[in-house]
């Protein structure tokens, strides 16, 4: 039994080691936003204390034309806000996966200390910025009835209704978004959550089903 119980208490040490020694990994991102007010949450896990690196690769990505002026946040596990970006003004290439991303003026670029634990990170288009530091506040922008703001705003000229360009008019941007997470354990994107409105109707349309059925019944 002794050796049994030296073997059990070597495989717990193992595993704290195992645990604490999380590998940290980079992870990239990227597609398209459907409206210019949607929001991109991701969940991700930092296995020890550490600098994080968040950045987008947005306003340079591609081939011209690039993609739109994204803002990023990072908030912990019960949606309270950490660190937020509009322009990180970084100008350059930064290595993620091997590959190297280029990041222009007005994407977002910092790093911020973070404790072991579960973290939320969220992609928006500007100026769509949170209404304040909870999550669950929302955003600025939620609810807009034609979901295109930045029409309004005059960004990108004639041609582009959804997606900011720069202000002269000259430069159309697309709905494309990059996004990358450095040195962190894990990361994975949330599902798309309906906006207020269409989670309303969700919720009244399945009312009616069950009062549908307790009426069969």
């Amino acid at each position: 039994m002794r050796g049994k119980g030296i073997a059990i208490v070597l495989a717990i040490m193992v595993l704290g080691v195992l645990a604490v020694r999380a590998p940290a990994d980079d992870f990239d991102f990227s597609g398209n936003f459907t409206y210019d007010n949607d929001v991109l949450q991701f969940n991700f896990t930092v296995g020890a204390p550490s600098s994080v690196t968040v950045f987008s690769s947005s306003w340079l990505q591609g081939d011209p034309p690039a993609g739109f002026d994204p803002m990023l946040g990072i908030w912990d596990a019960a949606g309270n806000l950490i660190a937020f970006q509009d322009d990180g003004a970084v100008v350059g290439t930064t290595l993620s996966n091997g590959v190297p991303y280029s990041h222009g003026t007005w994407d977002s670029y910092y790093t911020v200390a973070l404790g072991a634990g579960d973290y939320i990170a969220t992609v928006t288009q500007f100026d769509n910025f949170n209404v304040g530091s909870l999550l669950s506040s929302g955003f600025v922008r939620d609810g807009v009835a034609n979901r295109s703001f930045t029409s309004a705003l005059g960004y990108g000229g004639a041609t582009q209704t959804y997606f900011n360009g720069v202000w002269d008019g000259l430069d159309p941007r697309t709905s494309a978004w990059e996004f990358h997470l450095l040195n962190v354990a894990g990361a994975t994107v949330q599902p798309a959550v309906p906006e207020p409105s269409s989670a309303v109707a969700l919720a009244l349309g399945g009312l009616a089903l069950l009062a549908l059925r307790r009426r069969r019944a």
